[in-house]
């Protein structure tokens, strides 16, 4: 006879507390240059934050097994692509890191792989919130996932990309490119990277189930809508950009991008409203509109 689980109230209250925590901290970034935080500090202790949450998060969606699987699978192939693409320039385009982020390893600034995990995981949760997919992925399903996931996350760069190269100087496009300094070639690496890694996690999870620690979840829809609101915190953080001291000139790549800077604030701002704002709206109407289809 299969045991049940027995309440665990004290836990789940930590780790939820935890995961707000983390959100309430990347709010709070959001307005970072108007408390004195800098570009690249932010950018750094919001990767970190967004490690917590997902962690916590992970563990009672997925159970300890499945998070750190999806976390080895996409820590592995997300910095082989970088390694590769900052060596020959196949894969995104020609670029490489500056010492912004921090120390590199083969090039790359390690702290990038939080960024793959983190909107990564919150990401291909909210592709399957929007397909209804919550339950255990098999069979033809692990398609539609990992295709959701990868074009929801692929939508976080287009709107991010131009600020943390362009302006920031996080990285350089050597030869530039016809977005707003980014070549579209990036994208298309982007899409197949974080495509493959979501595909590998959902093959993983076929052969070794998720185990969702279900006795911590206390409220079904407020749990699965935070790596939504943590997706949105993110959008928000572009969008308010005009609104929270804007881009400081010099730019960091003045040959790629020669328009103004309030040209590249209003376009970014729009690109987060609507191209990440699109699946933020159908996975929250998925989950607070169609509960009995969106929540097993």
């Amino acid at each position: 006879m299969k045991k049940t689980a027995l309440p665990r109230p004290g836990t789940a209250t930590a780790l939820l507390a935890v995961m707000i925590a983390a959100l309430l901290f990347i709010a709070i970034l959001d307005i970072g240059p108007l408390i004195g935080i800098g570009a690249n500090a932010n950018a750094i202790l919001t990767l970190l934050a967004a490690l917590i949450f997902v962690v916590a998060h992970g563990y009672i969606a997925l159970g300890w097994r499945n998070i750190i699987a999806f976390s080895l699978i996409t820590v592995v192939i997300s910095f082989t692509s970088e390694v590769i693409g900052v060596a020959t320039g196949l894969i995104f385009g020609a670029y490489h890191y500056t010492d912004l982020l921090g120390p590199k390893l083969l090039g790359v600034p390690p702290i990038i792989q939080i960024g793959y995990l983190a909107t990564g995981y919150a990401s291909v949760m909210m592709g399957r919130i929007i397909l209804s997919l919550l339950r255990p992925v098999t069979g033809r399903p692990i398609l539609a996932a990992s295709l959701a996931g990868a074009f929801i996350m692929v939508s976080w760069d287009v709107a991010m990309d131009p600020y943390q190269s362009t302006v920031t100087g996080d990285w350089i496009w050597r030869d530039g490119g016809g977005y707003f300094g980014v070549p579209l070639h990036n994208y298309a690496g982007w899409f197949g990277t974080v495509f493959m890694f979501m595909l590998v996690y959902f093959i993983f999870a076929s052969r070794y189930a998720e185990r969702p620690q279900e006795d911590l979840i206390q409220n079904r829809t407020a749990f699965w809508s935070l790596p939504v609101f943590y997706y949105a915190l993110i959008a928000i953080g572009i969008i308010i950009t005009p609104l929270v001291g804007g881009i400081s000139l010099p730019y960091a790549s003045p040959a790629n991008y020669t328009g103004t800077p309030q040209a590249l604030e209003a376009s970014m701002s729009l690109v987060a409203i609507f191209v990440m704002g699109t699946p933020v709206v159908f996975a929250l109407c998925r989950l607070f509109v169609n509960q009995t289809q969106a929540i097993p």
